[in-house]
Formats: C-alpha cells, structure tokens, sequence
C-alpha cells in the first residue's frame, strides 16, 4: 500500500475526530474532547499499528493547519447544493446563518448569559457528510429528523414550522401546553422527562439527530460533554438572552436552517413581524401613557423587568409608562417591597400578578394590595388564560413566536380603542 492511499484511508476514519477538534479547541478546556475518546475514535477506523500513529499525527495536524487559515478542508470535493431559500437575521443578535457551495454555518453568538463566547455549526446536507469539512464548527448533518429538546418554549418554533414529528422527547414534560405533543407524549411518541432530570443514558440509548438545549450558565454545558462525546449533536438555543419580542421570534429561523423550511419560516416570520410593527406604529402617537408595574413580590423582595429588558420592550411598544425604563438591566431587576408598592398605589395597570386568577389569591399574598389604583379599578391582568392544570402555559410556547398576539393583548389592555375587535388571547382581566 502507497503513504498516499494509507494517508486517504486514515484521513476517512479520522473525519469525525478531527471535526470535533476544529469545533472545540483544545485550548478552552470547557470545549476540549477528551484524549482518550480521540485516540478510541482513532483505533476503531484503523489497524496500522505504530505507523498508524504517526499518520493520525500528521492528518490532525494537516487538518488543524487548515482550520487556522480558515479555508474549507475538503468541501470543495462535493457538488454545490441548492439553497434557493435563505433566512438571515434582522431583529435578532445573538445568532448568525450563512450559506456556502454545500453547507451552512450557524454561529450562536452569545450561547451563555456569563461567558461571550461563539458556537459554529456547520449544517450539512446528509449525503455530503462524508465529503465536507469545515474547520472549527461542529457538523449537523441536515435535515435534522430527531431531536430531544430541554425547554417547552422550543415547542413553538417547531410547531410554526410544522415540524412537531420531529421532536422524539422533551424535558419538563409536565409543563407542555400543546395539544398535539401531549397526545404523542400520552401516545408514547415522544419520551417526556421531568423537569431538570435528563437522563442522559436513555437519551443515548435513543440516539436523536440533536439535543437542543437553552443557553444558561456556561458550566452547564459541560453536563452534556457524555451525549457529544456519544456522537449526539448538542446546539444551544439562546434566544431567551434576546432583549426584544421580535428578536426572540426570529429564532424559529435557526429552527428552519436544521430542519431545510427556510421558506416557510421567512413567509410566518415575516407575517408576525409586520403585523408587529403595524401595531406599534398604531400607538406611536398615543399621548397617554398608562402607568404599568409588573409581577408580585416574593420573600420580601420584588422582582420587576430591567428597562432593557424584552418585557420592557414589551411595555415600550404597547405605549406604556414604566417606572424602570430608565435601568440598564436587560433581564430581572430586584427592588425592595416598599419601593414597589408605592409604584403601586399609583399604577394605571398592574400585570402578571404571580399565578393569581383572583384577586382573592392577590389579597391572600398580602391584604395591602387593596390600596393599589388598579385593584380598585380591575385594571389586574395576568398572562395566564391559555394554563393547563398541570401548569402549562402558551405564553411561554406560542407565545414566543407570536409576540403580535401579545402587543396586541397589551394594546388593548393600554389603549382599547386602537384595537376595538381584538379579544385577549394570552391576558385575562382578574376579577
């Protein structure tokens, strides 16, 4: 056998290995793959013996060299691939999508809410897998037709696309409000785990395309390294870190990208977004503003949205007045109980009073509340009215790819007469 067929015969073996090591490099010990599963990885494509490793040093060795001058290793081996139907990012940050001769490049932009960081992905067609490489990403084979997903706000993304036989389980089962996944987890289609419990085993006895997991805390993605390092595709969904409504919704073209349905979400994208910004631009010139402050106290302290926040934005747009649009905080702000509830004597509007569908349940928390304006007035409202009895709520499903539904909520809620038809759809009145 010639160098040159032995060197083929290994680069072939080492693909899988190699692409991992372009994804998570080995100085950030937070990504790096663990030796010996390389050297397993290695082993099991061949049977050179001692001049075998010498090849395995010198392909990986080759192939990194590429990855630092950025070039593609070998998908120019592979025909082109016909992506007619692309989706790009407009009101969302923290993701980008590009499209090359036979792959896409998904990169998340800010996977985790301590660490800025970026994930490539690559998404390769299944049948070019072999043949492209790209440097430094993580390959996913496309469409992806199984996956596991840890959050029941991915529900709504997939079921905008149509795609709701793809997802095989779901973490926080208990928590689905969907109908048509709660048939196909009583049905026995898809595997429901309970909430913070994955069991990594059964997932890997079930081997899904991907597992898609929400961005959190970057040392919480070391809990997956067993699925990576058992061949499981593992992609952070970060689109709660996103500070606006569309921005979080655009996410379902992520979603598109794996599943190849850029079309369809391009044409339900683009129908939210203008419905959007029709809304908004309707309450533009409204001169009053309603005074809003949100949520409920909890062991003494009150936790009400940052002013960068996506529900501030919320507020922004609906054309509300919100004692906090002035802090810099782009998620939860905590405020001490006495600061909040002198807003609250004085607030036109109080939303999202905890779980609370009476105001008995409100009076029950604290007697005081009865002094507030709107409790005098029923101007109480909670995004509860689409809940399961077992807690499901499609705000947090639905919701998240249709903030339209939710401006509009709140219009009517602020300004009724810009939408005189509209019927609350996620909001109720507390009475």
């Amino acid at each position: 056998m010639t160098f040159k067929s032995l060197f083929c015969a290994f680069s072939a073996g080492l693909t899988k290995a190699v692409k991992t090591i372009g994804a998570f490099p080995f100085k950030d010990p937070f990504f790096a793959i663990s030796g010996a599963k390389l050297w397993q990885d290695c082993r099991t494509c061949c049977k050179y013996g001692p001049y075998g490793v010498l090849l395995i040093i010198v392909a990986v060795a080759g192939c990194q060299s590429s990855a630092k001058e950025g070039k593609d290793v070998s998908s120019f081996q592979a025909a082109a691939v016909d992506f007619s139907h692309q989706v790009e990012a407009e009101y969302a940050e923290g993701f980008r999508i590009s499209y090359h001769k036979n792959y896409k490049l998904l990169e998340i932009l800010k996977p985790f809410q301590d660490r800025v960081d970026t994930l490539r992905y690559s998404l390769v067609p299944r049948e070019l897998v072999d043949k492209v490489q790209v440097p430094q990403a993580h390959e996913i084979p496309i469409p992806v037709r199984s996956l596991v997903t840890t959050s029941t706000t991915h529900i709504g993304f997939i079921e905008m696309l149509d795609a709701t036989e793809v997802i095989t389980g779901i973490a926080s089962a208990q928590y689905v409000y969907s109908k048509d996944i709660r048939h196909r987890l009583q049905e026995g289609d898809i595997v429901g785990f309970p909430q913070d419990a994955l069991n990594k085993e059964k997932v890997v006895a079930m081997n899904p395309d991907l597992l898609m997991i929400s961005g959190g805390q970057s040392s919480q993605f070391d809990n997956f390294r067993v699925l990576r390092e058992s061949g499981i595709s593992v992609l952070v969904n970060a689109e709660w870190l996103e500070t606006t409504p569309l921005g979080k919704a655009e996410w379902v073209k992520v979603v598109a990208a794996l599943l190849n349905r850029e079309e369809l979400a391009n044409k339900a994208f683009g129908t939210v977004a203008q419905h959007y910004n029709e809304l908004k631009a309707a309450v533009d010139s409204t001169a009053e503003k309603p005074v809003v402050i949100n949520n409920i106290p909890y062991k003494g302290a009150w936790f009400v949205s940052g002013g960068n926040s996506f529900v501030a934005q919320f507020l922004k747009d609906a054309g509300a007045d919100y004692p906090w649009f002035d802090t810099e905080e782009t998620g939860g702000l905590r405020r001490d109980f006495e600061v909040v509830y002198k807003q609250g004597l004085a607030a036109d509007v109080w939303l999202n009073p905890g779980s609370a569908v009476t105001n008995e349940a409100i009076l029950a928390k604290d007697p005081r509340f009865k002094a507030f304006k709107a409790f005098k007035t029923g101007e109480i409202y909670n995004n509860n009215r689409r809940r399961r009895p077992s807690g499901g709520n499609d705000y947090w499903e639905s919701g998240v790819v249709h903030p339209e539904r939710l401006l509009a909520d709140l219009i009517k809620i602020f300004h009724p007469q810009v939408v005189p038809d509209h019927e609350l759809y996620y909001y109720q009145q507390i009475k």
